[in-house]
């Protein structure tokens, strides 16, 4: 679809997007079996976004996927390092972490089935027709939120999708703002 994106009309687009809007919907209609984060067959996840942690899971729960993701970093040993190192992150730093604390803690709903990848380059199109999506290699039982902040960090070659994956996929604005913040503090790309 990238190649084709600037030469299609606007009812194109939209007929693509609501293609787009009811696949994802039928995606998130799959019932998980567990509260695990996991790849399509239960086993770690893969996506080379994800900073370098030493487990790629599978995470028994999406708090320990996100504490993952936080280099294992808690609220108790960010506050240790604070007072402890001189080194220690700046105030600023500390704040937008304990936000990051705060919000990851915050999620309560189960993993849904995510496929992790979602830019423009993955759409196969013809015509006004979604006739495929490949590399499902990132797709898993994810949070809630992946697939948007994924999709919007989909792809540096790709930055104009960032301005429609709005158009079918729910928007989470707060999660793509904390998943900015993340990836300052630990890593992205």
């Amino acid at each position: 679809m990238a190649k084709k994106w600037r030469s299609l009309s606007d009812t194109s687009k939209a007929s693509i997007f609501n293609q787009l809007r009811q696949i994802v919907k039928e995606l998130r209609s799959i019932p998980s079996e567990t509260t695990a984060i996991s790849n399509m067959e239960g086993g770690p996840i893969y996506d080379c976004r994800l900073p370098r942690t030493s487990s790629r899971g599978p995470f028994t729960s999406v708090y320990d996927f996100h504490l993952a993701l936080r280099n294992d970093v808690t609220a108790d040993s960010l506050e240790a390092q604070s007072h402890s190192s001189p080194s220690s992150p700046g105030p600023a730093a500390i704040s937008d972490m304990r936000k990051i604390i705060a919000f990851h803690e915050s999620v309560l709903r189960p993993p849904v089935f995510t496929h992790g990848d979602l830019s423009s380059f993955n759409i196969l199109v013809r015509d006004d027709e979604v006739v495929g999506i490949i590399d499902w290699e990132t797709a898993g039982w994810l949070p809630y939120y992946w697939e948007y902040t994924m999709a919007w960090h989909a792809n540096p070659q790709n930055l104009f999708w960032q301005k429609e994956v709005h158009r079918f996929l729910d928007p989470y604005e707060e999660e793509l703002g904390m998943e900015k913040l993340r990836r300052i503090y630990f890593g992205e790309m």
